[in-house]
């Protein structure tokens, strides 16, 4: 068996991707450790043939998994994903969707059992618990690459991460508050605790808003249970509590059944909240949603299995840890 492009990684003290950039001839290494790596590839007789390792995974079968629990996300996400099947509809690649609840206990037994069914990468959208992140290290520490998708975990037991910026998406949402309610008013935020995207949307926005738009009051905040019946019913409580509250920041899911319960409780809300899928999308046309961030979930899902399938099938590391993708402000005239 020849030597591995970790091997080589490892006598040269270096990362793997810093190897792969030399093979592939790409930026980011200095000249010293070029010539360096160069030399190891050599002498070790490394060979690395992309078009080779193409045609044998024309010929075998090679699978793929996707954990994402059922969140609003998930259409969105594999519609991006399914572009890059089609890119790549020449190579014997299956790609596996488990379909499990929004729940830690479904989550991590879903990733314990991929080795087991001979997994040879997954994109995942981690549910923030310590068993999710310990479930994905060992996954990433038996050579099944993951890529985390929509939300990352404070660890990184992944290969890399694509998503939205939160931190900056909570900023762009302080700051169209301060637009909308430009007199001021009393706003209260929805948040949830599953996801770590979620609470970074949060707390960036909670530590925005008195520097941006000082003027509106901050007076409230809920963590739902991001399951439909659950947030409908938690909202109804919740403005029955907060009469006077005259704006909704919502940061995580189930938007159209918070906006049900609003609708449902005769309130006329100014709510900001985050993406674009079909519901949001005609809530804002109807004016029941006054403006909602999107992070482009498709692109986040084309990117992420773009990235995974570049490294299953050319060995091809990613060049950063991060990807974010871009945050869009829509209002009804331009979603």
């Amino acid at each position: 068996m020849g030597v591995t492009l970790k091997q080589i990684a490892d006598l040269a003290g270096v990362h793997k991707s810093t190897v792969d950039k030399v093979i592939h001839n790409r930026p980011g290494v200095s000249d010293a450790r070029r010539q360096q790596i160069k030399k190891l590839l050599e002498e070790y007789g490394y060979e690395s043939n992309p078009l080779a390792k193409a045609l044998n995974y024309q010929k075998k079968k090679m699978t793929v998994a996707v954990v994402v629990p059922t969140v609003d996300a998930m259409p969105t996400l594999r519609k991006g994903m399914e572009l890059v099947q089609q890119d790549f509809n020449s190579f014997n690649i299956e790609v596996v969707y488990y379909k499990i609840p929004f729940e830690a206990a479904e989550q991590v037994p879903c990733l314990e059992k991929l080795p087991h069914e001979g997994i040879a990468g997954a994109v995942v959208l981690p549910i923030e618990v310590p068993e999710v992140a310990r479930a994905m290290k060992k996954l990433m520490e038996q050579n099944i690459p993951v890529v985390a998708i929509n939300s990352d975990l404070q660890t990184e037991p992944y290969m890399c991460y694509v998503g939205q910026d939160m931190v900056q998406a909570g900023r762009v949402a302080a700051r169209m508050m301060g637009l909308l309610l430009p007199r001021g008013g009393k706003l209260a935020v929805i948040s949830s605790n599953n996801m770590r995207a979620v609470k970074q949307r949060e707390h960036s926005f909670r530590e925005s808003v008195s520097m941006l738009c000082p003027h509106v009051d901050v007076c409230a905040f809920m963590d739902i249970v991001e399951k439909p019946e659950h947030a409908y019913q938690q909202t109804i409580a919740f403005l029955q509590q907060h009469p006077d509250v005259q704006a909704l920041v919502i940061t995580c899911g189930c938007v159209p059944d918070i906006c049900r319960a609003v609708r449902d409780a005769g309130r006329d809300l100014t709510i900001l909240c985050y993406e674009r899928y079909d519901e949001i999308a005609q809530l804002v046309k109807k004016g029941e949603i006054a403006c909602t961030i999107s992070g482009d979930l498709r692109e986040q899902g084309r990117l992420a299995m773009r990235l995974l399938f570049e490294k299953l099938i050319y060995e091809r590391e990613p060049e950063k840890k991060v990807y974010y993708t871009s945050n869009e402000i829509l209002l009804k005239e331009n979603i």
